[in-house]
């Protein structure tokens, strides 16, 4: 009989693209994870990794053999899944992953309503960007993964993976009050294209929230002028505050928006992000998922599935996001 565990090594192998980086994704030295690729092609009788260039690929036989191994490791998570809800119910450990924004303003919150509806089931966080995230989760090192992602900027599927829409983050532009406009200053108006003076703070270059942000300014007539970068937005924040800065603000974050900032006009009203959760198959109809993403969903404002049959919204305490988001249906894909 075939080592799960070796066709998983090899499943990692086809996800991560190369032996040295399936070895880095589990946390494994490269030559361990070449010995027991070599050890389950002497299994099946055949190679399963040829050269590709300057690297290597998986052999057609491979691919046939993964695609099994998806299946095999959906079931047997399934099975613990189930297992598990029968001996431990509600308990246990959850690990869940997540960006730095959803730590800042909804962490907290999601940690006290699972502490009331699961008080036996524990919540362990872990501040990764996406793709991190997503390779903790292909390697077992966490459970959940709630992330986000920008219009025209998708983030790649993965296979053995299950995405589930969460909700629709509205982002807003706010300019510091203090900070006028070159055209306004002197004629009491302004034009989109006088923001191309003003200067700007983006997440890094690179980030999917950059090569977005971009777009929008390109759409709204100005190539932006990116004078501060960084991936904490609480900075992006405190800039606005200070009146160092224009920004992208989620609604999530800031709420009604920095008090010392005012919106800009002249970007869409549709501006936004989706917030989503992963999960590997099998495991989206655990008990203590299911627990986990009801406490994530009712900090968003979304309705509990027994509400949403029943027309009801949330009844818990009303946050930002909730009153300027509508609650929408939450929407499943198998990657």
């Amino acid at each position: 009989m075939l080592d799960v565990r070796r066709l998983a090594l090899l499943r990692e192998v086809r996800l991560r693209g190369s032996v040295t980086s399936a070895a880095a994704a589990l946390g494994l030295s490269a030559s361990a994870v070449s010995q027991q690729i070599t050890r389950l092609e002497a299994d099946v009788a055949t190679p399963l990794l040829e050269a590709a260039g300057r690297g290597i690929k998986l052999t057609p036989e491979a691919e046939r053999l993964v695609d099994y191994a998806e299946r095999v490791l959906a079931t047997l998570e399934e099975a613990e899944t189930e297992l598990g809800a029968r001996v431990k119910g509600l308990s246990g450990v959850v690990r869940l992953a997540s960006f730095q924004s959803f730590a800042l303003s909804l962490l907290g919150p999601t940690v006290r309503r699972l502490a009331e509806s699961a008080p036996h089931l524990e919540l362990e966080f872990v501040q990764l960007d996406p793709e991190r995230a997503v390779a903790e989760l292909s390697a077992r090192r966490v459970d959940l993964v709630v992330a986000d992602e920008y219009p025209g900027v998708p983030i790649t599927p993965v296979p053995g993976l299950v995405r589930r829409t969460l909700v629709s983050d509205p982002i807003r532009a706010f300019l510091p009050a203090a900070m006028p406009l070159p055209r306004e200053r002197h004629q009491g108006e302004w034009h989109s294209a006088d923001l191309a003076a003003v200067p700007w703070v983006f997440e890094p270059r690179g980030s999917s929230s950059y090569d977005w942000a971009v777009g929008v300014c390109r759409s709204a007539g100005f190539e932006p002028r990116v004078r501060y970068e960084s991936p904490d937005l609480s900075v992006h924040e405190r800039l606005v505050q200070e009146g160092a800065a224009a920004a992208f603000l989620p609604r999530s974050l800031s709420g009604a928006g920095p008090t010392s900032a005012r919106l800009l006009p002249g970007f869409p009203d549709d501006l936004s992000r989706t917030l989503f959760a992963l999960m590997r198959r099998g495991a989206e109809r655990s008990p203590t998922i299911s627990a986990c993403l009801a406490a994530i969903g009712d900090t968003l404002g979304l309705p509990s599935p027994k509400d949403a049959k029943s027309g009801r919204g949330s009844s818990k305490d009303p946050r930002p996001l909730q009153t300027a988001v509508p609650s929408r249906p939450v929407t499943r894909t198998t990657w």
